[in-house]
């Protein structure tokens, strides 16, 4: 027999099956309808020291999951069949439920207006049921006996009682146990939070709160720090304050770059809240280019990363804020819309990226000024495809300065008619970065001999033996200039450091 034949027949088995349990499902009901009534449905029992808890549900209207409801269409028979079959329990539980109800009002709880849920009502900001909250952690003991129950085709009856022993020793044990536990976890917490494990000690919180919560119509004072607080309401502050004066500091305020590269070197982002570094928390990061490093905060709440790649966009920043779902990824509590309410508060670190041209812009000058040194030297840095020659001395990256001497070594070496004077003069090409005085490259001509007549001034001289060096100039400075190399970037960028 192959599988779908076997599938088809295990189904055809069950509904049998379920058909053939109709007489017996009928014939129960039946018999319950039959059954005796029993007083106490008709009229409650007066219990000397008892808490008395009767109630009824209708049957008919119950769904699968155990409620009622005005409109549920018409069940096939299948159906009908299977709810009885898997779901028959349900309304009793229901019914339990309502009992304890009854329970709960004979208890006359009254609600302090100063405890943690006086508070909160008062507010509007307390929309859970107190009576669910109390009756499952509290009244659903086994001190609570069932004295009863009875059914027939529509309602379900069931009798429950408690006696104001069993309920006081309850109620007086399990809150002792309860507030021991809580406070000890509240504390855990505030310890935690010291340490700047915020989300650990909001985890601690949530459980504290969670414990304590079918205590919070009333007060429950508790030493702390050597004073009297009240335990509920202090773990309640604790847990809603726990993200509270979260700030977000940058150790640069702009990132100096260029488009479409990266930047060699290490940013932080410090998160700390009033002064305590946290630790383990999560940071996200918006920008249109590319950032690496790790986004979770280390032990000195600070995390570090680096631009890898920037957009060609002139204005751009990079914006790091808390990861919101991380810090709130806890179990609910029934004040958990007050705890994420306090996101709206948190901060953010924005940091600009200000692009530069990688371009070397380069100022010549010549002092003192002549014409042809200037003309050999701008030949030569013009034929440069890595250098731009500026004429505004304040938008450059580098200077060049060639500076020009002279001096008489020799005066009227020759007795005939017409004397010669000797000279020796010198050319210095020097290379510097506007930034710094740091020397990045040097050209000299030292020593060289100039004869000229003894008429000839010495600025006439100066002007005449430049006119030759600059010839020299000319052959030469290519080749000694060409293995100079410079890149902003690094001057930009050792700024960082």
């Amino acid at each position: 027999m192959n599988k779908k034949n076997r599938s088809t027949l295990v189904i055809t088995v069950l509904g049998l099956a379920l058909f053939s349990m109709t007489p017996q499902i009928v014939l129960a009901q039946a018999k319950t309808t039959t059954a005796k009534q029993p007083a106490w449905i008709t009229k409650a029992p007066t219990v000397k020291n008892t808490y008395v808890g009767i109630a009824s549900v209708p049957k008919r209207s119950m769904n699968p999951d155990g409620e009622t409801s005005e409109n549920v269409p018409t069940l096939q028979t299948s159906s009908i069949i299977v709810s009885q079959l898997f779901f028959n329990d349900r309304y009793k539980e229901s019914g339990k439920k309502e009992a304890l109800k009854k329970i709960l009002g004979s208890l006359r709880l009254s609600v302090d207006a100063n405890s943690l849920l006086g508070q909160l009502i008062l507010k509007g900001e307390y929309n859970t049921s107190f009576d669910d909250v109390f009756i499952d952690r509290v009244l659903n003991t086994p001190a609570l006996k069932m004295q009863g129950e009875w059914e027939n085709d529509d309602e379900y009856w069931c009798y429950y009682t408690i006696t104001e022993k069993d309920y006081q020793d309850r109620i007086t044990t399990f809150e002792d146990s309860i507030c021991r536990q809580a406070q000890t976890i509240w504390e855990l917490g505030i310890s935690y939070q010291e340490e700047g494990l915020l989300y650990t000690a909001a985890k601690a919180y949530t459980d504290a709160l969670n414990m304590v919560h079918p205590f919070i119509y009333s007060q429950h004072p508790v030493k702390h720090e050597f004073e009297t607080v009240d335990l509920f309401t202090s773990i309640y502050d604790s847990y809603i304050h726990v993200y509270d004066d979260l700030k977000l500091t940058s150790s640069i305020d702009v990132i100096p770059a260029v488009a479409g590269e990266g930047v060699p070197a290490t940013f932080t982002i410090k998160l700390d809240q009033r002064g305590v570094p946290v630790k383990k928390a999560g940071l996200q990061v918006k920008y249109d280019g590319t950032i690496d490093g790790s986004l979770i905060t280390d032990d000195n709440g600070i995390v570090s990363f680096q631009v890898a790649k920037t957009t060609d966009e002139p204005i751009q920043y990079i914006s790091f804020t808390l990861d919101k779902d991380g810090l709130f990824d806890l179990p609910e509590t029934y004040v958990f819309k007050q705890l994420t309410e306090k996101a709206e508060t948190f901060g953010s670190a924005e940091v600009g990226v200000k692009l530069f041209d990688p371009t070397n812009y380069i100022y010549i000058e010549v002092n003192p000024s002549d014409s042809a040194t200037d003309k050999a030297v701008r030949e030569i840095i013009a034929s440069r495809r890595d250098l731009s020659i500026v004429t505004d001395k304040s938008k450059a990256d580098l200077i060049m300065s060639t500076k020009l001497s002279t001096r008489m070594d020799q005066e009227s070496v020759s007795a005939e008619k017409w004397p010669i004077s000797k000279y020796s003069s010198s050319l210095e090409i020097t290379v510097k970065p506007t930034s710094t005085d740091e020397e990045l490259f040097r050209y000299t001509i030292d020593g060289f001999q100039y004869l000229v007549p003894a008429t000839r001034n010495k600025d006439q001289v100066l002007h005449s033996s430049a006119k030759e060096m600059s010839r020299q100039v000319t052959r030469e400075f290519a080749d000694k200039f060409k293995p100079f190399s410079y890149d902003k970037r690094g001057i930009v960028w050792s700024k960082l450091k």
